[in-house]
């Protein structure tokens, strides 16, 4: 197997650092695999490239080979960041920061990202509102598919619905665990987020609709929010495909939800999204 587990040891003992639990740090460390994110991401020479979580930097190594017309590392860790910087002098601009605070603030045509696992659906959450042309993840095997998660299952989610409408969402490639220092308790998979070309507007409607539906899961929608459309009326909120809560959004309006559910609107606190 090819991997850079020696240099990754070697290259942690010469900077003094070890992984941060609380920074959710897992260094991926398969030359394989950052290949196969780096051809996934189809990076030209005119794009603007992110990665979001630089890390040890072999990923970004192989991103400057790529030759982007401008290439960001972001890292928050502050060693590492100094080292990165030393690094890459001339060839990348470094960002030490909270990955979290750019988006959707700073402009790029491509993300790369091996983000730690536990802010996966707040990374998911901002790109819905960020202007990109393809996002390259590394995520847990089981968050793609609360990503990936059809109607009536006990996965699909919020998050399901607002990423199968925003994005063509295709899964690019599998990690095996081992892949990384130290070693997780779960698999991931590299995906690809290309976004439909869906509005602003539309989106921060469809959110709250979606917000609202999920709130009371089981019951039909047409107890929950004013539908015209009888069929999709008498649904569970559970049972609506993406494409029937994206129809609900654009019939109905973010004006009359805002009316309509003003006293609902505990149900959009702890996700991501600000309005």
């Amino acid at each position: 197997m090819m991997d850079l587990r020696e240099d990754a040891l070697a290259l942690m003992d010469y900077l003094g650092i070890r992984p941060k639990k609380r920074l959710g740090q897992n260094f991926l460390i398969s030359k394989e695999a950052i290949k196969k994110i780096c051809d996934t991401a189809d990076i030209s020479s005119e794009d603007v490239v992110i990665e979001m979580g630089a890390g040890l930097g072999f990923l970004s190594e192989e991103l400057v080979r790529r030759n982007p017309r401008k290439l960001i590392l972001v890292e928050v860790d502050r060693k590492i960041c100094s080292y990165l910087e030393r690094k890459f002098e001339g060839k990348a601009e470094v960002l030490c920061m909270d990955m979290m605070s750019l988006l959707p603030s700073k402009e790029f045509s491509k993300i790369v990202s091996v983000p730690p696992y536990n802010i996966s659906s707040r990374l998911v959450s901002s790109l819905l509102k960020s202007d990109f042309r393809k996002a390259v993840l590394v995520l847990q095997k089981e968050f793609v598919g609360k990503l990936k998660a059809r109607p009536g299952t006990r996965k699909y989610t919020w998050i399901s619905v607002l990423s199968q409408v925003v994005f063509h969402i295709e899964i690019a490639g599998y990690i095996s665990r081992f892949n990384f220092i130290p070693t997780p308790k779960v698999d991931s998979l590299i995906i690809s987020l290309v976004p439909k070309g869906i509005s602003r507007d539309i989106i921060e409607t469809l959110f709250r609709v979606v917000m609202t539906a999920f709130s009371k899961r089981r019951r039909k929608i047409g107890k929950i929010l004013p539908i015209k459309n009888r069929r999709i009326a008498e649904k569970r909120s559970i049972n609506l495909s993406p494409d029937e809560f994206l129809e609900i959004a654009l019939s109905i309006g973010g004006d009359k939800i805002e009316r309509s559910y003003s006293n609902k609107k505990d149900v959009y606190r702890g996700s991501s999204w600000h309005l």
